[in-house]
């Protein structure tokens, strides 16, 4: 699959986005989540909705067992997830083709008991991974773990990717020491996480707090001085981060809202990377956001080739590039640009979504 996939966008970007797919490398996947458009497994025409949203943008779909479904609907959620991948594996099987239909998919599981459920009533044909919620020093290691057996018994290579959304991460005096014992848990499992995602809406939650629609997620104080440590932890190691979901949704809203594209650069700015998202309306939005501009593509390209080790000026002759600080910078910039592309000079997210504001969503 490819990001922006059309010929009538080609003259947007100075370098088009590459090819990418289900058995892409571990570092070329960690780019491309994107837009994860998350969907209860409850649905009744689950696999026909996969397809639909694919069309119109969403890459990256988590099918969701968790808070988008009611307790008393898991059981039906669960065996509709097991029948989607029967399904697949059937079309899978008439036509191998079919594989570059589908988008990334991911199961967003209750618990460690459904992870184990899921992994032994179907082969999961087509599925990229798991997200593991509530994930902590307590679970952590038992996630993993099983994921990791059933990969190596299996010959698979499914991905986990945590969400760190538990008290013990929100709350000051416990914050670091959890953040600490969870990287240990996750560096033994390095390659099998995808991404760390982070759960604003349980965090908020947690202090009764809900930002309304003309605000961001960092400007609830409490969640962006947790989100920074969150980053100090995890992105010194080159952990890919994701940002937290925006709640508000809708036509107008899509084309017009100043404070989710606001939180997405300001997610942008603090390191982070693609989004959660829960309307095919934001899928656009947050992936057109995701593609690099020339000059720190260019800027980026300068760091890496440079023979030097001191301070360059960039080619557009605003701002010094040095080298070695800048150098892990410009490796993930040039990883961003690989599978989202490049804006061609004077063009941006504006001119994108302009483009694709005519595609119609239910």
């Amino acid at each position: 699959m490819r990001y922006f996939d059309n010929s009538n966008l080609k003259d947007l970007f100075f370098k088009s986005p590459s090819t990418y797919g289900l058995f892409s490398s571990k570092e070329d996947l960690s780019y491309a989540l994107g837009a994860c458009l998350y969907m209860p497994g409850s649905r009744e025409h689950l696999l026909e909705d996969i397809l639909f949203n694919k069309k119109i943008g969403a890459n990256t779909i988590a099918l969701c067992i968790e808070d988008a479904v009611s307790s008393n609907q898991v059981i039906q959620a669960e065996n509709n997830i097991i029948n989607l991948f029967i399904k697949i594996n059937r079309l899978l099987i008439a036509d191998a083709s079919f594989i570059d239909t589908l988008p990334l998919l991911f199961i967003r599981v209750r618990n460690i008991n459904q992870l184990q459920k899921l992994l032994t009533k179907s082969k999961l044909v087509g599925l990229c991974g798991f997200i593991f919620p509530k994930f902590d020093s307590l679970n952590g290691e038992k996630y993993f773990s099983i994921l990791k057996d059933y990969n190596i018994s299996n010959k698979r290579a499914l991905y986990g990717m945590p969400i760190l959304e538990t008290p013990s991460i929100i709350h000051k005096e416990t914050r670091i020491n959890e953040l600490i014992r969870i990287k240990h848990i996750i560096d033994n499992y390095k390659e099998y996480v995808l991404n760390i995602r982070i759960g604003g809406t349980d965090f908020s939650g947690l202090y009764s707090l809900r930002r309304s629609i003309n605000f961001t997620v960092y400007d609830l104080t409490v969640i962006r001085d947790c989100i920074s440590d969150i980053i100090n932890i995890f992105k010194r190691d080159s952990y890919v981060i994701s940002g937290v979901v925006y709640e508000y949704y809708s036509k107008i809203l899509a084309i017009h809202n100043n404070a989710l594209i606001k939180e997405i650069f300001l997610d942008k700015s603090n390191g982070l990377t693609g989004k959660t998202v829960i309307h095919p309306t934001q899928v656009n939005i947050v992936n057109s956001l995701m593609v690099v501009s020339k000059e720190d593509y260019t800027d980026a390209n300068t760091i890496i080739n440079s023979s030097l080790d001191g301070v360059i000026k960039s080619n557009y002759s605003n701002k010094m590039n040095e080298i070695k600080p800048h150098e892990k910078w410009a490796k993930e910039i040039l990883s961003k640009a690989k599978i989202m592309g490049v804006y061609e000079d004077g063009e941006s997210y504006e001119g994108l979504l302009q483009r694709t504001n005519s595609l119609q969503y239910r």
